[in-house]
């Protein structure tokens, strides 16, 4: 026969287990909730250095940070990352960085492109006005030749570009 003892036991055995479980859902839920959100970060950040590097943005970018022109960089990047909170930095020397807040226990990714340039030797002619700049496509034989064909912009700075660069480590960090 069951009394009450019994009733109040098993109640609270019951209230128990229920509390347990209660906090495991909560703790699974909170671990895939960031799960989702790191995933999603991780995809911008890869489709963003996609798209840098196939439309060629990237490469431009390193070159003009290699030939000293770093604001040009950073605003040639700045102006196609679509992105909010994250760092940048080329050869791990921070170029860009947008976070607005600190961020010691947040969610974050990070990518990492390993770029070589794709230009044979010669000189490049860097060009441009003070809303744009640009690194000509075109490969010439000596200066006088390459200065010849820009001297119509603002600027224009020939640069000779050997075959000895290495391969250059763009670091994207972006936080939720």
């Amino acid at each position: 026969m069951i009394n009450n003892l019994d009733l109040i036991i098993g109640t609270t055995i019951l209230i128990i287990g229920m509390a347990y479980w209660s906090v495991s859902i909560l703790e699974h839920n909170n671990n895939y909730v960031d799960a989702v959100k790191s995933d999603y970060l991780f995809d911008k950040g890869i489709k963003t250095m996609e798209h840098l590097s196939e439309d060629g943005t990237l490469q431009n970018a390193v070159l003009l940070y290699y030939f000293g022109k770093v604001n040009e960089s950073k605003k040639l990047l700045e102006e196609n990352i679509p992105l909010n909170n994250y760092l940048l930095y080329i050869d791990n020397h921070l170029l860009i960085n947008k976070t607005t807040k600190k961020y010691n226990n947040t969610i974050y990714v990070l990518v990492l492109t390993v770029l070589t340039l794709n230009r044979s030797e010669g000189w490049y002619v860097i060009y441009g006005d003070e809303n744009n700049i640009n690194i000509s496509n075109e490969r010439y034989l000596d200066y006088d030749e390459a200065y010849s064909h820009y001297e119509n912009y603002s600027i224009d700075m020939p640069v000779y570009l050997s075959k000895n660069v290495t391969t250059s480590r763009v670091k994207l960090i972006i936080y939720n």
